[in-house]
Parts: structure tokens; sequence; C-alpha cells
């Protein structure tokens, strides 16, 4: 990890005019999560707004989005969101966000209708989503910094490089990007306009990290149409594809090879269905006539005769290829002779559940290797020289790495180190670490301000709190004890031994023996506790579960939730 920077003191007081602050609140040192506050004396506004999903020591949590306090000072002041493509780790978090602040939304088109379809759902206004064209520019707040959309390649449609332009000099955040020479739609990364921003100088580079680790050029999204030929050639049965539902370019090469080789297309996941409207309302995907057909219908076709594009590449168990593999969908039953193909990455954290799922899909008799197809996936992240293509036409006075681990980071910094960038002109951020430029051409890192994650359950209104999501975990590894003391209310003395109820906690051998050492531990609690911690029922019970705790820590080295219960005995 980055040292933790001293805290930015004065981070509560507005910028000194001439001053403009960089505060990435998410996104950097992780994969997700992405959002950047940019604010200056009179501007206030954010660069993306997304969310990161949860692992598998988060249970019951659904996502994970920014702690906004750094806003909480200035909430009068905030002007806006700019998006640079619509991915969810860059729009996740935007309802959430949204509901506090309703300030104008800009983004390209496809971006903007996969916003639309969220602010639908939680009942917000769309009239806050405001279009912007490739190359567009938009003055934000009373028009101090001017934003431009530059378009890249990615992997989903109209993705953008923002360009800032500030009193303290023009700053480029690349969003997700890739210089594909060969995109399926012909829109090719601006490479010309960045350039060209380039010469007349560039103060400060914000670029994608994810792919740092890997050498040479992501390969074009035109290269995955071989393996997914060779998938329909070699296929007898039913074909089943599961990829990004925002992956549009993807899916239109499935869809014109399912036309090719006559097969009928079902899609399985609520996103697959709105992605794909969305696409053809924006005439980014077309579909010849009559192709797709509804999951209920597929029996009436011969196995040969079906693609089932589904949702779940990363093993989601409530996606449309989980409950494939659960034969909850009646007529398409995954059986020997058919095929399932995974036409994306494993998110990292994901890769167990994907192993589980192409497991079931073998048990099931599909199968599921992808030796000899050739590529079924492309990134849509530059790898190593695409980013150090990026550096050369950028040329800025400042390199900032973003997206991606304090691996990703630094690999990206020596990157520009190596291309001739010095040490002081290559900044490492953290989560919450501000950089501060100012019009004189100065610039420092006066320390960092609050930032954290708060977990949405979908279940709930509210955002839970962390300490939820421990117990959670405690109650997953270790289990709870319940500890239950009957108090006489005359004497305050108890009126019976303690009682012992455990659930998912794994006592000694002798359970009986065990339960009775605890309940002995317990009374021995109460009655050396003084006469004022009797009488308040929060501090006993917190005298109860710190004896109880320690004695089962000691006993079987385990630390499950413990929860005393007192209760007065009824007076006769």
């Amino acid at each position: 990890m980055i040292p933790a920077a001293p805290e930015f003191e004065s981070w509560t007081e507005a910028p000194a005019v001439g001053e403009l602050r960089l505060i990435p609140i998410g996104g950097l040192g992780e994969f997700g999560m992405n959002a950047l506050v940019v604010h200056s004396a009179r501007s206030l506004f954010l660069v993306d707004c997304g969310q990161l999903f949860p692992s598998d020591d988060q249970p019951g949590i659904d996502s994970i989005v920014p702690d906004f306090a750094y806003l909480e000072p200035f909430a009068e002041q905030l002007q806006a969101v700019l998006l640079t493509h619509g991915h969810e780790d860059h729009i996740g978090a935007l309802p959430y966000f949204l509901r506090r602040w309703p300030v104008p939304v800009y983004g390209t088109a496809f971006t903007l209708g996969l916003v639309e379809g969220k602010l639908r759902e939680h009942g917000l206004d769309v009239g806050l989503l405001h279009p912007v064209r490739d190359y567009g520019r938009v003055k934000v707040g009373d028009g101090e910094i001017e934003a431009e959309w530059i378009p890249v390649t990615h992997s989903l449609p109209d993705a953008c490089a923002l360009v800032l332009h500030t009193p303290q000099g023009v700053l480029v955040h690349s969003g997700d990007f890739k210089i594909d020479p060969e995109p399926l739609d012909g829109r090719l990364t601006g490479m010309e306009r960045l350039t060209a921003l380039g010469d007349a100088g560039v103060r400060l580079l914000m670029a994608d990290s994810t792919n740092i680790g890997r050498p040479g050029r992501s390969p074009s999204e035109s290269v995955c149409r071989e393996g997914l030929e060779a998938a329909f050639e070699q296929t007898k049965g039913r074909l089943f594809v599961t990829t990004f539902s925002s992956n549009i370019h993807r899916l239109q090469t499935l869809v014109d090879l399912a036309y090719e080789f006559r097969r009928r297309v079902v899609l399985l996941g609520r996103s697959l269905d709105r992605n794909l409207a969305l696409a053809r309302s924006l005439k980014r995907l077309s579909l010849p006539d009559d192709i797709l057909i509804d999951a209920k219908d597929a029996q009436l076709y011969d196995p040969d005769e079906l693609l089932v594009l589904c949702t779940g590449s990363q093993g989601e168990p409530m996606s449309g290829l989980a409950r494939l593999l659960r034969r909850e969908v009646k007529g398409l039953p995954i059986q020997p002779g058919d095929r399932l193909v995974v036409s994306a990455r494993a998110i990292p954290g994901n890769e167990v559940a994907i192993s589980r799922m192409l497991d079931t899909a073998e048990r099931l008799g599909a199968e599921t290797s992808l030796e000899g197809l050739g590529p079924v996936h492309a990134s849509g992240h530059g790898s190593r020289e695409e980013l150090a293509d990026l550096i050369r036409a950028v040329r800025p006075d400042q390199m900032v790495p973003v997206h991606g681990t304090y691996r990703n980071l630094r690999a990206h910094g020596k990157l520009a180190a190596d291309l001739g960038w010095p040490a002081e002109r290559i900044s490492l951020l953290d989560g919450g670490l501000c950089l501060r430029l100012f019009d004189d051409g100065e610039m420092d890192m006066p320390g960092a301000v609050p930032v954290g994650k708060c977990f949405v359950d979908q279940g709930v209104e509210h955002m839970v709190d962390a300490r939820v999501v421990k117990d959670r975990l405690i109650l997953q590894e270790d289990g709870v004890v319940f500890v239950t003391l009957l108090v006489d209310p005359q004497t305050g003395d108890l009126a019976a031994d303690p009682t012992i109820l455990s659930r998912g906690f794994v006592m000694l051998s002798d359970d009986e023996a065990y339960a009775e050492l605890l309940a002995g531990v317990a009374r021995k609690a109460y009655d050396e506790a003084p006469p004022a911690v009797r009488k308040d029922g929060e501090a006993l019970r917190d005298t109860l579960r710190l004896a109880l705790r320690r004695i089962i820590r000691k006993t079987t080295q385990t630390r499950p939730l413990v929860i005393p219960v007192i209760i007065e005995a009824p007076v006769l």
C-alpha cells in the first residue's frame, strides 16, 4: 500500500482563487468505484461515479459505492457529473449520488441510455441527463472550466476520454481506452486530437492503468470473430455464449454469425434485453428480421438451430446462465453435444465462481474448453505499448496513473519514467490524496481527505454500516453464541443459571460441559460486576460479551458473535 498520507487539514475550506484540487474518492488502489472530484474556487464536479462489486468477505452486499463525505461541506456548490463511459464501475453509484445531489449529468448517447434505465428504476429525474457528441464541448458551472469528449475505443459503444480546459492548464483524463485500428463500428480513438492537444501543451494526464502488466498491444475486437466462428462450426448442439451485456460489438459479431449459420438467437438476462434494445434504438446494433425468439419457443427448434446469449460471465448467481445451470429455464436444458463459451475476461476475485460455473456445465454434458477455437475475447483496455502511445501523444507536464491497484499505478509510472519523464513529473495518488495545481505552474499534495466505502443492500433503503458487514462475516466464519440471564428485578440477583444457545459455532467435544463452562463464566462476570454496571444495560452486556469472548478465544481459538440477552424475571 501507499504509505498513509497526512490529513489535508484545510479540506473543509473552499479552494483559494487560482487553486485546482483533483481528489480521487474511488478507483485508485482497486478495480472499480471510479470517481474523481475536480474542485476550484468557482467549479466543483465529478468525473465518473462508479460502483465496486462486493467480494466474498462482504456477504449480503449487492454493491459498494464511494463515500462522498468530501462534498458535504460544499453541497450547494456542486455543479455536474461528467461521464467517460457506461460501465458499472463508472456509472453504478449515480442513483445514490443523484438522490443527494440532483445535478446535471453529461455523457455520450449510449452512456446516458444506460444511466437512464438506472434512474427510472430508482424513481429519479431523467431530465438531469444531457447528451454530448464526440468532440463536443460543455462549459461546467459558470464556464470557468470547459470539458471536451474525445472518442476512444473500448468494450462498449461511445466511450470517451475527457479533456478539461482549466485556468491551471489542459487536463486529459483517458477514461478506459485502447487504440483499436479496426473497431467494428469504425469509431477510432481520437489520436489526432490528442496529439494536437499535446502540441499545444497539456498540464496533466490521468491515464488508465488496467493492462499495464500486458506487453505489446491489445488485440482488435475484430479478432474475436475467428474464435467465435470456430465455436459455431464445431458445435453440433446448442451454442451457449455468455459475455458482458454492454459489449454491443461482441454481441453484433455473435448475431451476425448466428445469421450466417442459420441459428435463431435466445436472450437470457434482463440487462441483455435492455442493452440490445438501447443499442438498436441508437443504431449501434443491427439485427436481421425474426432472428430473436423467446426462450419458451426454443423447444420448437433443433439444438443445432439455436444460439443462446446469456448474462453470467462472472458466475453471478442470479444471471441467465446461472438459471440455465440450475435447470430453471424450461425448454433449454444443457445437455451432451452443447457448448458453453465464456467470451469475457474474469474480473479479479471472480475466478472461483467462474470455475464452479464451468464445472457445473461440464457435469451437464456441455463442452467448455476453448482449446482449438482461437480468440473469443479481446480486452477493452490498452496494453503497455498503447499506454506508451498515449503518453507520447499527449506529452503532459505531469503524468498521473489511475484505475487499478497500486502495483498497476507504480508500473504505469515506471513506463512514463522509461519514456523520459523524470520522477518529479510522475505523481502516484491513492484514494483521497489531493493533488493541487496552481495558476503559476506549481503543484503539491497537501494531504488526504476522508474517503471510504458505503455498502448497498437492495433490501433496505439506507446504506449498510460496515459493522453489519463485519458481523455477517463473523457469523459466516465462527457463528453466534447467545447467553441469556434471568434477573430478579427486586434483588438484582440472578433468578436462574445463565443459558447458552449457539448457532454455527463449533463447541468442544463435550457440548454440554462446554455450555456449562460458558454459563459459569457469565455468572461470575455478572456477580463481580459493580452495581452501577448492573443497572446500565449496555455496560452489562459489554461486560458479559467481553468475558465470554475471552474464554471462547482461549479455548477454541475462534471469535463468534456473542449476544447477551438480559431478561427480568416476572414478579409473583
